[in-house]
């Protein structure tokens, strides 16, 4: 007996049945705890303490290499096959930090013969604050992962988006996104052609992102953002409506106007009818019902936008620099406790719609992040004088994010190797950390390398 027929090949399903099968594996998920979403991240800020103590601001390709191994990889495995383990994981990186920052400071102890304590209170290169460098850096670093990995079995399905009610790491993404891109909004006066190019710029994304799922009959997750909307259009969107005066209203303004938002946007969804029609099986028949979920959830991302400018034009204040990381702890609780009461007493956060659950858990993600970096930026030249608080990859990632998305659509390619191999288990494992991830890393490599030779 041949050794075909002994082991038959399984029939190769039509393309249809295979995007069916693909859909239904990144949909209708309901998220998981917010505890876990902060835990999937959480062990880069001991990998940030590991980067100080080890490579101590060194140059080289040695140390890249190293700064890679101590930051991208436990967050990479903290998203896919070590997703179970984030709190051991965080356990036992803070533990290491903790004994090489000892040995780093004994050393430099020893060496300089006294104490060079006494560095700002938090770090500042020219116009960038080094705890809103790692968060945006995070952020990209997070978001890239996530979108390479969710097409695969590796990834777990909490972490993926979620249908209607819940918390998940690709939720949180695409708000902090909006935060990240607004923290920075304040550092130019935009002026109204400034906003037309980006906003330009972000509907030619849009517009690709758009032509290449059709492209590649790649599954499209309609109750994200409609049939026809994307990321992309949202963030075009709040350039156009919120960009060109968010920086002028200042913290105060922008928090206002965010309470404000949320709101309105909550009457609408309750009084309204709003969440009815949103989530209801409403025929997909004209541009509004078939882009409801775009329209129902700009509000949220409005008030994200100006929550991310208030914030933002707090850390540009100087004089309010010593005061950031209480500003920021602050913050954390007013939005941890408006979680918890929204979520008990309300509804749950819902991306779907945008509500104010879905608002305090992103601030409070974001939050706590930069509160987080916030404080190492403090204890980092404290501990060692003279070491920056931003590793330097985190600085060549939050130079350059768009460099993020040509790899990251490369995914597309992969799922079609999937469909002309469907029954194949080396496609499907082997393009995320073959293909994906390398190709990211490669484009972090060509702007590290440009810091390197400049000597930054």
């Amino acid at each position: 007996m041949s050794s075909a027929s002994r082991h038959p090949q399984p029939p190769t399903p039509a393309m249809g049945s295979v995007r069916a099968a693909h859909e239904a594996f990144v949909t209708g998920h309901s998220g998981t705890t917010p505890q876990d979403v902060v835990l999937a991240v959480s062990s880069a800020f001991p990998g940030t303490l590991l980067v100080a103590a080890i490579v101590q601001g060194r140059l080289g390709w040695q140390w890249f290499l190293l700064e890679c191994v101590l930051l991208v990889t436990p967050v990479a495995l903290g998203f896919t096959v070590m997703a179970d383990f984030t709190p051991h994981m965080l356990l036992c990186s803070s533990l290491l930090a903790s004994l090489l920052l000892w040995v780093a400071r004994s050393r430099v102890s020893a060496w300089n013969g006294c104490d060079k304590a006494g560095e700002p209170a938090i770090e500042s290169t020219g116009k960038r604050v080094g705890c809103v460098t790692c968060y945006r850096a995070l952020l990209n670093l997070a978001t890239t992962i996530a979108i390479l990995a969710v097409d695969f079995h590796c990834f777990p399905r909490r972490f993926a988006k979620t249908e209607v009610q819940g918390y998940s790491v690709m939720d949180v993404g695409a708000a902090g996104y909006v935060i990240a891109n607004a923290l920075v909004e304040g550092r130019r006066q935009a002026s109204l052609r400034v906003v037309l190019k980006d906003a330009a710029l972000l509907v030619c994304l849009g517009l690709v992102r758009l032509a290449m799922v059709w492209a590649a009959d790649y599954q499209h997750h309609v109750t994200e953002y409609g049939v026809h909307g994307n990321f992309f259009f949202t963030l075009a969107a709040l350039k156009l409506t919120c960009s060109w005066w968010a920086w002028r209203l200042g913290t105060a303004g922008n928090l206002a106007l965010m309470l404000a938002l949320c709101l309105v946007h909550h009457l609408l969804l309750t009084v309204g009818g709003v969440e009815g029609w949103t989530l209801g099986p409403v025929p997909r028949d004209s541009f509004l019902n078939a882009n409801r979920e775009w329209f129902v959830s700009m509000p949220s991302y409005a008030a994200l936008y100006f929550t991310g400018a208030g914030i933002g034009a707090y850390l540009r204040d100087r004089s309010k620099r010593a005061t950031v990381p209480h500003f920021l702890w602050a913050v954390v609780v007013a939005s941890a406790v408006s979680l918890a009461l929204l979520h008990f007493y309300v509804d749950p956060a819902s991306r779907r719609l945008g509500n104010a659950a879905f608002v305090a858990f992103s601030i409070l993600y974001a939050t706590l992040t930069l509160a987080i970096f916030s404080l190492l930026d403090i204890w980092i030249p404290k501990l060692l004088p003279g070491v920056s608080s931003t590793p330097r990859i985190l600085q060549a990632i939050n130079q350059r994010p768009l460099l993020n998305f040509p790899p990251v659509q490369s995914r597309h390619w992969g799922h079609q190797q999937e469909r002309q191999h469907p029954h194949c288990l080396a496609t499907r494992g082997t393009s995320l950390w073959c293909w994906g991830i390398p190709s990211v890393l490669l484009q972090w490599c060509i702007s590290c390398s440009r810091m390197i030779v400049k000597g930054r």
